[in-house]
C-alpha cells in the first residue's frame, strides 16, 4: 500500500477504499474531456513544456503506416488532433477578454507550484496551479474546465470536493491567502468565471481534509466498498438557483 496521498488520492478514498485502490492501480481510464482539460492546463500554464508532453498528428484517421509510425515515435507524449489544439487556443483566447482572470495570469508569481508535507503522520503531495496577488493579497488560483461555469458550477461547489482540494493547498502554503477558482467553459460560447472561496466553504473543505485523513490512518489496506446497509430515498424539494 502507498504511503503517500494526493489530494486526487483522498478525493477518491473519500468514495470508498475501493475507489482508492482502482485509483492506484491506474484502473480508472483517461477521458477526453480530462485529456483536453490537462492541454488547457498546459497552454495556459506551462506553454513552454507542450511540445515535451503533446504531439499533434495532422492525419485524417488514426490508422495505416503514418499513425502507426507517428504514433511510436511519440510513446510517451499526449497524441492529439491539430482541431483539438485549435479548439484549445480559441477557448484560451476567449479566456483572456475575462479582466479578473487576465490580471491574475499578468501578476503571476509561479505556476503548478509543487507542495510536499505531513498532515497527521501522513505525507501528501500537491500542485498549485497558479500563485498570483490579485487586488494587492497573494491568492492560490485553480483552474478547472467544465460544461458550464455559471449557476451550475456554483452549485457544484458546495457538494464536490474542489473545496477540500483548495483548503489542502491554503492550510499548507498559508492560511492568510486568498483562494479562487476559475471556471473554463470548454463548449459554445465558451464562458469564464471567476469564484472566490470565502472561509465557510473553505473550512468545510478541511473539516472532509481531517475527517478523511484520519480515516485513512485507520484503514487496513483491504478492500471495502459502501456500506450493507439499506439506504432509503425521500421526495426532496430541489433548491431553486
Amino acid at each position: 500500500m502507498k504511503t503517500h496521498l494526493s489530494y486526487s488520492a483522498l478525493s477518491q478514498f473519500k468514495k470508498s477504499p475501493n475507489h482508492l485502490l482502482a485509483y492506484w492501480n491506474n484502473e480508472f481510464k483517461t477521458t477526453d474531456a480530462m485529456q483536453f482539460g490537462s492541454l488547457i492546463h498546459k497552454l495556459i500554464l506551462e506553454p513552454n513544456k507542450f511540445k515535451d508532453e503533446f504531439a499533434v498528428f495532422d492525419g485524417a484517421r488514426r490508422a495505416g503506416k503514418a499513425w502507426v509510425e507517428f504514433s511510436e515515435t511519440n510513446k510517451d507524449k499526449t497524441i492529439i488532433k491539430q482541431s483539438e489544439l485549435d479548439n484549445a487556443k480559441t477557448i484560451i483566447d476567449n479566456s483572456m477578454l475575462n479582466k479578473v482572470f487576465s490580471e491574475m495570469l499578468s501578476n503571476k508569481i509561479e505556476t503548478e507550484l509543487r507542495l510536499d508535507w505531513t498532515f497527521k503522520e501522513v505525507k501528501f503531495k500537491g500542485f498549485i496551479d497558479l500563485l498570483t496577488t490579485y487586488n494587492d493579497r497573494q491568492c492560490i488560483v485553480d483552474i478547472k474546465t467544465t460544461n458550464d461555469a455559471g449557476k451550475r458550477f456554483e452549485r457544484d461547489l458546495y457538494y464536490n470536493d474542489y473545496k477540500m482540494q483548495l483548503a489542502m493547498y491554503q492550510d499548507q502554503f498559508n492560511k492568510e491567502t486568498d483562494v479562487y477558482i476559475v471556471a473554463i467553459e470548454t463548449s459554445v460560447p465558451f464562458n469564464v468565471q471567476v469564484y472566490k472561496l470565502d472561509e465557510s466553504l473553505l473550512f468545510k473543505g478541511f473539516m472532509d481534509y481531517d475527517f478523511y485523513t484520519d480515516k485513512f490512518k485507520e484503514w487496513d489496506g483491504t478492500r471495502q466498498g459502501y456500506n450493507n446497509e439499506i439506504i432509503e430515498i425521500a421526495t426532496q424539494i430541489e433548491e431553486t438557483w
